[in-house]
């Protein structure tokens, strides 16, 4: 009696841990997100399309970053491509015909800026990044505050490094990269290193200008080409100008002076120059004489507005003529055909970049990165719990090919999507 009973017991107990156990398993089923049909949108500059759910498949064809696909089903189990872990998507080609696309690098939100995944890497092995661009050819050009360039011409999986060097001078800190047709332009600081270098063949030869060459002083910090092709920079002594590729330089713009210490400065596409000092924003408008009419002059703009600081790091503007200028206290928004107008966009970061591609505007603070498709009136924000290197964002560019999204955050390295 006492076996049976005891045999009883553990067939009963058998039978409650059977329960427990399919309870757990339940929990864990019903924890996985929920599928709903629905369209997506390409995240990836390419995404292949397979004929099974598996990087081994064989491929149908492909799509590009923008791409609104149909999706209709999703893969039983998650895999890891390119360390990324997600689901497989089936989607509908059109013709009764389907496949299947890896779902890390596609987006249920149809704004095509969110989804973004992030990758970070850091070649300069700890040295502090200042500037980055993207050449034509899609080379990869990041470089840092010692004169060190980095150069990648395979999307970032190997770099070499260089040092730029001009009749026997080595360049100084960096501080800005800027892309001028098929020409890398550099600001540099230094008594010998510094003033405004560059190079047509992405750091094979360089060229350097400096205060011999008529510019107001060797620490230039940003540069912006005009609507007539001329190069302005922005040095601690004011700003200077080029109309002849750098050989000869001007220390004004259309005869006025602006003898203040200039961070950023950008040309609007009908013309206008604006400056960002230490003292605020400048820009060269249209203003009253003293004894009547007007006349074209340096005049400061936006003074006590919401979110204008006194220090100007970035100013951007599109071709709409939205101008976006980045504070220590935030972004303000302002209009070429109204600069007396004015608004504060976002919270009261610290703006270190902005960069205007096509209908993007992208700001780099220090708190995160943000994008705009609707010329700031929403955003998607990434910090570092979406895969970036750091929050604090000192430097931008675009591919012009693929549109993938390159940003520098010193020391903790580089940043991109894929």
């Amino acid at each position: 009696m006492a076996g049976n009973k005891i045999n009883s017991m553990s067939k009963k107990f058998q039978f409650l841990a059977f329960i427990a156990i399919c309870l757990v398993a339940f929990g864990s089923l019903s924890s996985e997100p929920s599928f709903q049909p629905g369209p997506a949108k390409v995240t990836a500059g390419v995404l292949n399309v397979r004929n099974i759910a598996a990087s081994g498949g064989d491929v149908l064809g492909n799509l590009k970053r923008g791409d609104v696909l149909e999706v209709t089903d999703r893969s039983n189990n998650q895999s890891t491509e390119e360390g990324v872990t997600d689901y497989w998507y089936k989607i509908n080609l059109g013709k009764k015909k389907s496949g299947w696309v890896f779902g890390g690098f596609i987006s249920f939100e149809m704004n095509l800026e969110g989804g973004l995944r992030w990758k970070t890497l850091n070649p300069g092995g700890g040295q502090k990044f200042t500037g980055i661009v993207v050449s034509n050819s899609s080379d990869i050009v990041a470089a840092t505050e010692s004169g060190n360039i980095h150069i990648s011409s395979d999307k970032g999986k190997t770099w070499k490094k260089l040092v730029p060097q001009a009749l026997g001078n080595n360049i100084g800190r960096i501080n800005k990269l800027i892309l001028i047709g098929k020409e890398i332009w550099v600001a540099a600081s230094g008594e010998v290193g510094g003033g405004v270098w560059k190079t047509s063949n992405v750091g094979r030869s360089w060229a350097q200008f400096g205060t011999a060459q008529g510019l107001s002083s060797n620490n230039v910090y940003d540069l912006a080409s005009a609507k007539d092709g001329s190069v302005i920079v922005a040095t601690d002594k004011g700003m200077s100008q080029t109309k002849d590729g750098g050989a000869t330089w001007t220390s004004n713009v259309n005869g006025e002076e602006l003898d203040k210490r200039i961070l950023s400065i950008a040309v609007s596409k009908d013309g206008k120059v604006f400056a960002g000092t230490t003292d605020g924003l400048f820009a060269f408008t249209e203003g009253a004489k003293l004894f009547g009419g007007t006349k074209f002059s340096w005049n400061r703009i936006g003074k006590g507005e919401s979110n204008m600081g006194d220090s100007i790091n970035s100013i951007g503007i599109t071709t709409s003529g939205d101008v976006f200028v980045g504070t220590n206290l935030g972004v303000s928004k302002s209009n070429t055909n109204d600069l007396t107008k004015w608004a504060g966009i976002g919270g009261k970061s610290v703006v270190n970049a902005i960069y205007m591609d096509g209908n993007r505007v992208i700001i780099g603070t220090d708190n995160g990165l943000n994008i705009s498709t609707d010329n700031g009136m929403s955003w998607v924000t990434y910090k570092k719990e979406n895969g970036l290197a750091s929050n604090k964002i000192n430097a931008i560019a675009v591919n012009p090919n693929d549109k993938i999204i390159w940003i520098t955050s010193s020391a903790d390295g580089l940043s991109y999507h894929d």
